[in-house]
């Protein structure tokens, strides 16, 4: 049994490698929320290079994408941030290596417009993709017909208060309302500060969370206690 580095009652937080942790989690989770690091892929964001490495993130990726499919429930879904480049990586690492019907897969994509511009040239870059992850039993779930894939909320291109990657917690409320209910069961393998975790506490889902670098996990479990002890759940 692997020991958290942090818990709540509806959660936990472990640090470590993903690849390593997941395998040894006695429960399987309802929904898949994270933000992996595409970065790792290379290109030059402002177009001049769109070319993406595949000597190590997309054998990698699909590594990851095996623990995520065994440990997903098979009606489970969720949300997997990527960019241009990484689209068809992301949504690959998913594909069976033989021919079946039942496997997890990348339905469709989000678009998050940012509402500043960031980097790039001739065109800014505006937006963040944000791949939609569904399991093999996976049921249509209570969204109006008229929910755009494209949602319009500020989030600044620049250094945030907790990590550099940081997402905006209201999205992230946002998709937990389309691909979980309460004291569902959410997993985020990327956990950077936790945000995953922020959200969750806040709509009574439960989550677990895993992070590489120690020093991101002590961010974000003071980050945890800082939200909880504002909701008075000290």
């Amino acid at each position: 049994m692997i020991k958290p580095y942090y818990e709540t009652e509806l959660g936990k937080l472990y640090h470590g490698d993903c690849l390593d942790i997941i395998p040894h989690l006695p429960f399987k989770s309802k929904a898949i929320i994270t933000d992996p690091p595409f970065a790792f892929t290379g290109g030059i964001s402002n177009g001049s290079s769109a070319n993406t490495s595949e000597q190590f993130f997309r054998h990698w990726w699909q590594s990851v994408c095996e623990r995520i499919a065994e440990h997903l429930e098979p009606d489970a879904s969720g949300f997997i941030w990527c960019d241009w480049k990484t689209a068809k990586i992301i949504s690959d690492g998913f594909e069976p290596k033989t021919q079946t019907y039942d496997f997890y897969r990348i339905s469709q994509m989000l678009y998050h417009f940012r509402e500043m511009p960031g980097m790039g040239r001739p065109f800014r870059s505006s937006v963040d993709m944000i791949a939609y992850l569904r399991g093999p039993k996976h049921k249509d779930p209570d969204i109006p017909a008229t929910t755009l894939n494209h949602i319009s909320e500020y989030w600044y291109y620049g250094k945030h208060e907790f990590h550099q990657s940081e997402k905006s917690v209201s999205m992230v409320e946002r998709m937990l309302g389309w691909c979980s209910v309460e004291n569902d069961m959410v997993i985020d393998p990327f956990a950077g500060s936790c945000t995953v975790a922020i959200a969750c506490e806040k709509l009574k889902r439960r989550w677990v969370c895993i992070e590489l670098e120690e020093y991101i996990c002590a961010i974000a479990k003071q980050r945890i206690e800082n939200e909880r002890k504002q909701r008075k759940l000290f």
